[in-house]
């Protein structure tokens, strides 16, 4: 049964749910652009050392993209997260967190776009195209105001998915921005979740789910525009919130569980101080170096080796591959994180070290 407050009850079984954030945003952020062509390795994703609001200079152009996605997050969960309603000028923001140095960072970055796009045109004609979103100029202006305008009018708790399906289809028939409306769409997802009520947290990722049938995530919308096969869009989007819904419950439960078998074991092995902090950290950040959890801790060179080395001793850690440098995973939460949408996550398999492997 879709049980949608559940990943956000379950992040609170933690004493600091953000520590699940983290890796949830940046599994959205890898697969929210993979859906717009600009893709980076999952794995690669989770080992950035980046916090928010960091300088991108020197990444590659997928690279900034998919990190400017997680500032874009940040200031949206921070807005709702405050009390703040969704509103045009936030959106209007978040594109402009999103395309911030990278090619589509001009002087409309975050303005209703004032020039006439289209989509999927082989030839790049608008006549080819598979579909020209209405022409910039008033008209467009004034529906996308009344678009946000409607999701603040609407107040019906039970409504809230079906709210979201037809926000979500309208907002990307608009296409009001120039670039970046694919993603901000999906974004906001979660912002209207968390504005109804429905999530305490954001532990929800939705574009893994389309990610997978983007075919028919991108008929389905064509469907309604066409045809006007409102029913099929809207039950499509709907299990779309159900599965990743349930899928989000066994990360988080599994993700726990890994947390209370990590603090056993170091009780066994009388562990403690850096140690115990820094197979906590790992929760969030599950690969990590020596010289990032110098930064994290404020520790000494030695110390930071100390904890690693009884980390590693224990199986909690391990050693990446010759050739990448001090660079360590923690195998069973990167398991969880990585694991594709609809596998079977067993939520109280014993670790991996506690198993031989």
């Amino acid at each position: 049964m879709f049980a949608p407050d559940a990943p956000g009850e379950l992040g609170e079984d933690l004493p600091n749910p953000d520590m699940l954030r983290r890796p949830t945003m940046r599994r959205e952020a890898q697969s929210t652009s993979a859906l717009e062509g600009t893709f980076e390795p999952l794995e690669t994703v989770l080992a950035q050392d980046y916090e928010v609001g960091e300088d991108k200079s020197g990444l590659s152009e997928f690279m900034r993209e998919v990190l400017n996605y997680l500032d874009a997050a940040e200031c949206g969960i921070g807005q709702i997260q405050s009390g703040h309603p969704i509103s045009l000028p936030l959106v209007r923001e978040l594109q402009k967190l999103l395309v911030k140095g990278t090619k589509s960072d001009n002087p409309q970055a975050w303005d209703i776009r004032s020039t006439q796009v289209f989509i999927g045109s082989p030839t790049r004609r608008i006549e080819d195209a598979r579909f020209a979103p209405m022409p910039p100029g008033r008209d467009l202006d004034i529906a996308v105001q009344l678009l946000v305008d409607w999701w603040r009018s609407r107040k019906e708790p039970g409504l809230a998915v079906l709210d979201m399906a037809m926000f979500h289809y309208q907002f990307e028939t608009m296409h009001p921005f120039t670039d970046g409306n694919g993603r901000i769409g999906r974004l906001l997802v979660l912002l209207q979740m968390m504005s109804r009520g429905l999530l305490s947290q954001p532990l929800l990722s939705v574009s893994p789910w389309f990610e997978r049938r983007r075919p028919e995530y991108q008929d389905r919308l064509l469907g309604v525009s066409t045809k006007g096969d409102w029913d099929d869009w809207i039950l499509f989007f709907c299990q779309d919130i159900e599965e990743s819904c349930e899928d989000a419950l066994l990360r988080v439960k599994r993700l726990v569980n890994v947390r209370q078998r990590y603090r056993s074991l170091l009780d066994e092995h009388r562990y403690s101080g850096l140690s115990v902090q820094t197979a906590m950290y790992l929760i969030g950040q599950p690969t990590v170096t020596a010289s990032m959890l110098r930064r994290r801790f404020g520790k000494s060179p030695s110390a930071v080796q100390h904890a690693l080395s009884r980390l590693v001793s224990v199986g909690i850690l391990r050693a990446y591959p010759a050739g990448r440098g001090n660079l360590y995973i923690a195998p069973d939460i990167h398991k969880v994180l990585a694991a594709p949408l609809g596998a079977a996550i067993d939520v109280s398999v014993p670790l991996m070290c506690e198993r031989g492997e």
